[in-house]
């Protein structure tokens, strides 16, 4: 079985599409204003990251959205913290990424 998409809630749409790009390569296919934004990799899934103001027909996404969580593979722990550092470095607030192995 392939993944074929992921759609996270963001509080921050744009910085959110901005980590992606430049720490894990995806490549912005649609944004929709500061609500939105459709990413692509090189393998093909597809990340959305949302940020919806409103309530969909009774669909509430949990009020803490920390709890969500998403993992990318690394050739080796040296790359992670190396990704970790730079993350850090780029002031993302080290968007929550954390080394396990």
């Amino acid at each position: 079985m392939k993944l074929n998409h992921i759609n996270l809630c963001s509080h921050d749409t744009e910085a959110d599409r901005a980590m992606f790009e430049q720490y894990f390569g995806l490549h912005t296919l649609v944004v929709r204003g500061t609500k939105m934004a459709v990413m692509q990799d090189s393998d093909g899934l597809v990340l959305i990251v949302n940020h919806f103001d409103n309530k969909l027909e009774g669909f509430n996404y949990p009020k803490q959205l920390d709890i969500l969580h998403i993992s990318f593979i690394q050739k080796s722990c040296d790359a992670i913290d190396a990704l970790i550092s730079e993350v850090e470095r780029g002031r993302l607030g080290g968007a929550g990424l954390s080394r396990r192995t």
